[in-house]
């Protein structure tokens, strides 16, 4: 991927979709430590979550996908988006076309929630992910209403969705360097 791939421009309600992880995080500083002591790729994913913060827009909202994880506080995340291409859906097995985001949700206890988003326009899946980098709850979005709203149910952590998440995990862990080459946000 390169970096002309990250948008960090895609400002819509579709991009508060899907995968997500547990982290203290240091509002002030633009630090995020992680509670216990996480393997190689949950430290990335801590890194992962100060990028956002530092480079990533902030105040997306996401709409009900905050209520239906039972993610407390603010829903208005700093967020970098991506479009999955052919070659990425090849290496990733992603679905091409599709949008992820990675989203950074600060909360006012200093803690804040890491939520990477992926859909296309009928359907879309949110991972809670916990401090081991686990997956402890899923929801499932449906296609917009004519209102524009999106619908959202529980989902079940089923062998191809766990494979699902496993799979947009790997990807945004993959995509670091990219990220730190993007320019810092201005404000």
């Amino acid at each position: 991927m390169t970096c002309k791939a990250i948008h960090r421009g895609l400002r819509c309600f579709l991009c508060g979709i899907a995968f997500a992880g547990a982290f203290l995080f240091d509002i002030e500083q633009q630090t995020v430590s992680p509670r216990n002591a996480f393997a190689e790729d949950n430290v990335t994913l801590s890194q992962l979550a100060q990028l956002a913060v530092k480079k990533g827009f902030k105040n997306i909202g996401l709409g009900q996908v905050c209520d239906r994880l039972h993610i407390g506080g603010a829903c208005k995340a700093y967020q970098i988006n991506a479009t999955v291409d052919p070659a990425e859906s090849q290496k990733f097995g992603l679905q091409t076309g599709w949008q992820t985001s990675l989203n950074v949700l600060p909360q006012p206890s200093d803690a804040a929630v890491v939520v990477i988003t992926e859909h296309d326009e009928h359907i879309g899946y949110a991972y809670l992910v916990g401090t081991d980098g686990g997956l402890l709850a899923v929801i499932i979005g449906l296609s917009p209403a004519a209102d524009g709203k999106w619908r959202w149910k529980p989902g079940p952590a089923t062998d191809d969705i766990t494979r699902k998440f496993a799979l947009e995990k790997a990807y945004w862990l993959a995509q670091i360097k990219d990220i730190q080459s993007l320019p810092d946000r201005k404000d």
